[in-house]
């Protein structure tokens, strides 16, 4: 079984390089122009179970009009993808891209609960769901998962980059005075930089950005009244 599963990480590597290849980390628009912001968040009915229920929500929110919300879906599909670091995406882009094919907007770019490039591969969920879907999307981390970085200053909006084997691949950025560090990184069709001033756009006050926050709050609501009517 081992020898199993040692195999099946490799091609999974092998697969997350080949994608790499695919990346644009060039700006498809620029940032001032960008609009409609998408959060993407994900969370299960049982994280400790290999087979469990995955539940997506994607909020799409205008940035421009103080984050009205433009259109919110949610999708609910069985996983049987264990978590592994650095595989994320093998886990929950399935129920993800549930809920991206019931979005009735395009929206401008998606941030993603996760990582982009700041990955080994380059292929963080954000990335992965970038390249598929060949979407502007940024991922913003709430934990570091690889990288050399040295901690930003104890005040707003203070940030210091990430590098990966000398690249730089994201920030590490203080949202809120006395908060740890969220970690922001381009996944695809935006540069490096555009990802920081896109955070910067879309934080209100709160840790997370915007979209990303709302998307959490609204899931566990959803997750609630799904568990309570035991649909799942």
């Amino acid at each position: 079984m081992e020898g199993v599963e040692d195999t099946l990480i490799q091609k999974l590597k092998a697969q997350q390089l080949e994608l790499a290849q695919k990346l644009n980390l060039k700006d498809r628009i620029p940032v001032e122009e960008i609009k409609t912001v998408a959060g993407i968040d994900v969370t299960f009915t049982d994280i400790w179970s290999t087979k469990t229920t995955g539940i997506a929500c994607i909020t799409v929110l205008d940035i421009t009009r103080n984050f009205e919300t433009v259109e919110t879906v949610y999708a609910v599909k069985e996983v049987d993808f264990p978590y592994i670091p650095t595989f994320l995406a093998y886990r929950e882009l399935p129920v993800i891209m549930e809920a991206y094919k019931k979005l009735s907007s395009r929206p401008d770019v998606f941030i993603l609960d996760g990582m982009g490039i700041l990955h080994p591969r380059k292929m963080g969920i954000a990335a992965h769901f970038g390249v598929v879907t060949d979407t502007i999307s940024v991922g913003c981390g709430k934990s570091r998962l690889t990288g050399e970085f040295e901690p930003p200053e104890n005040k707003k909006f203070a940030f210091s980059p990430v590098y990966i084997d000398g690249e730089l691949r994201g920030y590490a950025v203080r949202t809120k005075k006395n908060a740890n560090p969220v970690f922001i990184s381009p996944g695809n069709n935006i540069s490096v930089e555009s990802s920081l001033k896109l955070l910067f756009r879309t934080t209100a006050g709160y840790k997370l950005p915007e979209p990303t926050r709302q998307a959490h709050n609204l899931l566990q609501k959803y997750r609630k009244q799904l568990i309570g009517s035991s649909h799942v």
